[in-house]
């Protein structure tokens, strides 16, 4: 096994480069991903299991944000907790915002969860080489993925 230092935003983006993008609204597709593209089956299976701790390290972090969320946020009357981006907003007699302040609570959540997306962890996974994709024919723009891959001149 092959190990690679990513940051965790990197997580974010190798997980949608794997798996693509559905609206979960319309059920439409955005990005397909490079796992639904036509790959050697063997290169298809170590991505899959690559997918599978790129997403548990996201859901990790997802976690935390949700820490992040309930230390700066406020508790609507449902329980629900939440962070505004905007205080003090005033509207005109239509509804159209006038003035509003920026959240201190928010900008210290953004500060919080940025520093926590540029942190480094360490992703255990087989070692890929261009000949793992050289049939593959996408559209897509893999440069987290290509990161993993080790090409020899």
């Amino acid at each position: 096994m092959q190990k690679t230092s990513l940051k965790l935003y990197e997580y974010y983006n190798l997980e949608t480069e794997l798996n693509g993008v559905i609206n979960p609204q319309t059920g439409e597709v955005i990005s397909k991903g490079l796992i639904s593209e036509k790959i050697k089956m063997a290169t298809k299976y170590w991505l899959n299991d690559l997918s599978k701790k790129v997403v548990t390290e996201k859901e990790a972090c997802e976690e935390l944000k949700k820490e992040l969320i309930k230390k700066h946020g406020e508790a609507d009357e449902a329980g629900n907790i939440s962070i505004t981006m905007h205080i003090n907003v005033v509207t005109d007699e239509e509804g159209k915002i006038v003035s509003r302040d920026i959240n201190p609570k928010f900008v210290e959540f953004q500060n919080e969860f940025n520093a926590l997306l540029n942190e480094d962890r360490e992703l255990e996974h087989k070692p890929f080489s261009l000949e793992d994709f050289e049939n593959v024919q996408s559209e897509g723009a893999y440069t987290t993925l290509f990161k993993l891959v080790r090409v020899q001149e």
